[in-house]
């Protein structure tokens, strides 16, 4: 019995023991002392220190060398160390990884530093999450450089600038939100959810879309339309997936979507490079790589919702312009009235601006047509 009691001790000690080895070593089983970071600052700079996180952020001025920053200040909880020293010089031009250790715990923390921007009041904006346009993922990152390079008093703004007031939107008349989510973003539970920034500023993006300002808002991001009054919020895109960047699917033929009834000539299409069919807006070339990320609506009774197209706009108060082969809506808009901006969403998977790779003997032709719908619906919404 001993021997049995003994070996059932001795195996929950091992699993124990299992636990305690594992990354961020600070479980229920408490073998040491705490390991946080109490205060740190880089060239005298006190840095933000986020426990939940575990970040350390130093915000310089927004012209500063990181090359060789001394580590002025580290306090940490009694008892630990760490693996970086008072003193040290660091380059700080990647994050650094921070490992506090005490006794038999340990904790990992990202040390960065972020440039703090002047204040800016753009005629156009760029928005997206990241600090900035360099930080950007691939997709966004191709058709943010469009824009700038493209639009007059256009700057990317990140999601952040506009919550605390450093993007100024007063003389904005645009605001393009074109954004990518590896694996795609389901609908308007899942948007809440990876949404946070740009809803952490819905008040300010209904109250810009109110005085007149308008907004092109693609993949995913046509979701947002439903948050700042363009739409009710219930009107979420009912029909959304999307691939992975660094496995993109290969377009065997060109990708398209149709002209919907009626709508050849809305401004979106002039000028676009046609095809064998007149009715079809081609979009990609032969060997490119698309994610196809989509937020669409789907129509028919099968699924409810939406049962024709009749009904889609009389319960969005939104005007369909392109559909999908099989009817679904894939590019509308909520025109500007009464004061309000003019929101045009595009939300097929043929809207693509990066291809990770081309295929051998890869020329492009359609996929002109995405810049140039682009800059149609810019010019329309800004007219």
């Amino acid at each position: 019995m001993k021997t049995k009691i003994f070996n059932m001790i001795g195996a929950l000690l091992a699993v124990f023991a299992f636990a305690a080895c594992g990354d961020d070593n600070t479980g229920d089983l408490n073998l040491g002392g705490d390991c946080n970071v109490e205060a740190f600052a880089l060239d005298n700079i006190d840095a933000t220190i986020d426990r939940a996180s575990r970040t350390i952020l130093v915000k310089l001025p927004e012209v500063y060398n990181t090359d060789a920053m001394e580590v002025t200040t580290l306090r940490l909880s009694s008892g630990a160390t760490c693996n970086i020293a008072l003193g040290e010089i660091m380059n700080m031009g990647t994050a650094r990884n921070l490992h506090v250790t005490n006794g038999n715990t340990f904790l990992d923390w990202s040390v960065s530093v972020r440039h703090m921007k002047a204040p800016f009041k753009p005629k156009a904006v760029f928005v997206g999450s990241a600090w900035t346009k360099d930080q950007l993922d691939p997709e966004a990152r191709a058709a943010c450089d469009w824009m700038l390079e493209n639009v007059e008093g256009a700057a990317y703004a990140a999601w952040e600038d506009i919550r605390t007031g450093t993007c100024d939107l007063s003389d904005c008349k645009i605001l393009w939100w074109h954004w990518h989510v590896d694996g795609g973003v389901d609908g308007h539970d899942p948007f809440v959810k990876k949404a946070e920034d740009a809803l952490a500023n819905k008040n300010k993006l209904a109250a810009y879309y109110e005085r007149g300002g308008a907004l092109l808002l693609t993949r995913y991001a046509t979701n947002l339309a439903a948050f700042i009054g363009a739409t009710k919020e219930s009107c979420c895109p009912n029909n959304c997936w999307g691939g992975f960047e660094a496995s993109a699917e290969l377009c065997n033929n060109p990708w398209d979507f149709n002209i919907y009834t009626g709508q050849s000539g809305h401004a979106l299409y002039q000028g676009i490079v046609t095809g064998p069919d007149a009715n079809k807006v081609y979009c990609t070339d032969k060997g490119y790589h698309i994610t196809n990320s989509t937020a669409q609506y789907h129509i028919g009774a099968d699924w409810g919702g939406y049962e024709n197209h009749d009904f889609w706009q009389t319960e969005t108060g939104g005007t369909i312009v392109g559909v999908g082969g099989d009817g679904a809506v894939v590019a509308w808009e909520f025109p500007a009235k009464d004061g309000k901006g003019g929101v045009f969403c595009i939300g097929s998977g043929c809207f693509d601006w990066y291809s990770y790779t081309y295929e051998a003997g890869y020329v492009e032709n359609y996929h002109k047509n995405i810049a140039i719908m682009t800059k149609n619906v810019i010019n329309y919404l800004t007219k």
